[in-house]
């Protein structure tokens, strides 16, 4: 088909469909409108479910590896034994590893102005004191889709100015 096609993992423990389901759209644009005329298409994969995590475990670890670009989506717990969190941190190692095509990390934090439960606090300080790790917070799956839009949008220009200028990519 003659396209780039880096992988974009998503991740995203429990009730966050509709925040999800923004996230998939926001690639979808970004592809329409930037990529395509590019010849650079980002290939979204992921989790539907906190039950593909606990199934599915290895596998997810080995996609997560083989990805370039990882997505987390997070509001108030890192799902089902943690096991969300140790996704998240093999993405980090991945990007740190030079072997690997992971290039970039970014860790969505939907607001909670109202949260006291100090389980969730923690989980949330844990992601703010990350080294390394770009934490964008977000009100509601609309401001998530705008965000996203404009961080996969800074991958497509980067893509643009690393892959050889063709036909389909004029640089």
């Amino acid at each position: 088909h003659g396209f780039y096609a880096p992988r974009v993992f998503f991740s995203s423990p429990g009730d966050l469909g509709p925040d999800r389901d923004a996230a998939y759209d926001a690639v979808s644009e970004v592809n329409e409108q930037l990529g395509m005329p590019l010849r650079i298409l980002l290939t979204s994969i992921g989790l539907r479910s906190d039950d593909q995590i606990i199934a599915y475990r290895g596998a997810v670890s080995e996609n997560v590896r083989a990805s370039h670009y990882f997505v987390q989506i997070f509001e108030d717990d890192w799902g089902p034994n943690h096991l969300f969190r140790k996704v998240f941190l093999t993405a980090l190692d991945c990007r740190d590893d030079d072997s690997q095509p992971m290039r970039d990390v970014v860790a969505f934090l939907k607001d909670a102005p109202r949260e006291n439960d100090p389980a969730i606090l923690a989980l949330r300080s844990e992601l703010e004191s990350l080294a390394g790790a770009r934490l964008i917070r977000y009100r509601n799956p609309t401001e998530l889709k705008e965000k996203l839009i404009g961080v996969c949008g800074e991958w497509v220009e980067a893509l643009r100015l690393e892959l050889p200028v063709t036909a389909g990519n004029p640089g």
